[in-house]
């Protein structure tokens, strides 16, 4: 799903804020929406379908996981959106990608003009996908230097 560029002549604060989905976003997703209240800016989430766990998987269950961890980003996507506005937050964008995390979080902060990117902290549990840290620093310092303030709720 491609966004049109609504913010070229838009010299508002924009929200990133990228999530998983699970109870560990709760507070991401919190702060988010209380900063989008405070700044009267528009918060966009988004999931990122990230297949790398895959590794050798057969091409068809790929693309069968892809289309089904897609539809549930989207779906968990419209629940945090509906509570952004159930708090107040009038402009709220929901964007699904797939890709790797590094590259689409970087893409979607781009193509929104993102000016603040809330960032969740990696999760430590059986069955999740983790990052390293020094992975998640890269992502910030990326962000960083191109003049996006990074948080790290």
């Amino acid at each position: 799903m491609k966004m049109e560029n609504k913010t070229e002549n838009d010299s508002r604060q924009r929200i990133l804020c990228p999530v998983r989905g699970g109870k560990s976003s709760a507070p991401t997703v919190d702060k988010a929406i209380e900063l989008a209240q405070t700044l009267s800016a528009p918060l966009y989430l988004l999931y990122i379908v990230d297949l790398d766990f895959l590794g050798l998987a057969t091409v068809a269950r790929v693309k069968i996981m892809a289309d089904e961890l897609a539809e549930t980003g989207e779906f968990t996507l419209h629940v945090l959106a509906e509570k952004a506005r159930n708090r107040g937050v009038s402009e709220v964008e929901c964007v699904v990608r797939e890709g790797e995390m590094t590259q689409v979080i970087r893409e979607v902060a781009d193509e929104i003009n993102a000016t603040v990117v809330l960032l969740g902290q990696a999760v430590r549990a059986p069955g999740t996908m983790q990052r390293e840290d020094s992975h998640m620093q890269k992502i910030v310092d990326s962000l960083e230097a191109a003049g996006m303030e990074v948080i790290t709720p």
